[in-house]
């Protein structure tokens, strides 16, 4: 199983000479299965670069899957390349507890926002709601469901005995979550690789009580009461600079001695 990241920014995507390293690009998780089949988690601006470079390799058959419908996980579909050539067939699964994925991708691709809707376009696209767990290929998904404003859902991707946990957009401690912290330790326990949502500091976070993300540390609590060896921080927020990320994830490395890394555009792992 090979991951790479496309997008790891927050809220919006930013592009200046303090944003480099880690990449500005908003959410968007490309993996690709021993047995070929291509998994796409969310669809933020990253998914334009993801595009073009599925289309130079002949990539056609595409499974895309939202873990909600938050500006920044899917305003980087109208610019998916595949989506307007003909021999694409892509399945998008998405969470229908709120609205449906067709419906939330239709209503930024409408005018007066996009001159083209989803109606027009030649790939042949199937609509499938996200269920609690599905197998895709020679990968099975587990979910779970976030803490976090609007129904989101958190992943387990599992092939070969080994696994990844991606959760983004996800209050650890939320006040009246509706996924308590133990369920989420048991979700992630056994993974390899927990990928999560750190866009806060602690200070930081006393003001955004409620908005659905977390905290360096708190994140770095969560990997170390999973007994999990790896932790990667991701959905920088917008504001966060290079070194303002290094500096957090160095301070919580040190205290937790386990790999911590951030996470940056362009970042690959194999399972």
């Amino acid at each position: 199983m090979l991951l790479k990241l496309y997008g790891t920014r927050g809220s919006v995507p930013v592009c200046t000479k303090e944003t480099r390293k880690h990449g500005g690009n908003t959410t968007c998780i490309f993996v690709e299965a021993k047995s070929g089949d291509i998994i796409i988690i969310d669809a933020g601006t990253g998914i334009r670069q993801l595009g073009s470079d599925l289309v130079s390799r002949g990539k056609h058959k595409l499974n895309l899957i939202f873990s909600h419908y938050h500006w920044d996980h899917l305003q980087g579909f109208p610019f998916f390349t595949p989506i307007f050539l003909k021999r694409t067939e892509i399945t998008i699964f998405g969470p229908s507890e709120e609205i449906t994925a067709e419906k939330a991708l239709s209503y930024q691709m409408t005018m007066p926002y996009f001159p083209t809707d989803m109606a027009s376009l030649p790939s042949k696209v199937t609509f499938k709601n996200l269920k609690k767990k599905l197998t895709i290929g020679s990968v099975e998904i587990d979910t779970i469901i976030n803490n976090h404003p609007n129904h989101t859902r958190g992943f387990k991707f599992t092939e070969g005995g080994k696994s990844f946990v991606f959760m983004t957009d996800n209050e650890v401690h939320a006040q009246d979550g509706k996924t308590s912290y133990d369920e989420f330790v048991n979700f992630i326990k056994g993974a390899d690789l927990l990928i999560h949502d750190a866009q806060y500091t602690d200070e930081i976070y006393k003001k955004r009580l409620g908005w659905g993300h977390s905290t360096y540390s708190q994140v770095a609590a969560l990997a170390y009461d999973t007994g999990i060896k790896e932790l990667m921080i991701t959905h920088h927020d917008h504001s966060s600079s290079d070194k303002f990320i290094e500096k957090n994830v160095k301070t919580i490395r040190k205290k937790y001695r386990r790999k911590i890394e951030a996470a940056a555009d362009g970042k690959t792992r194999r399972f």
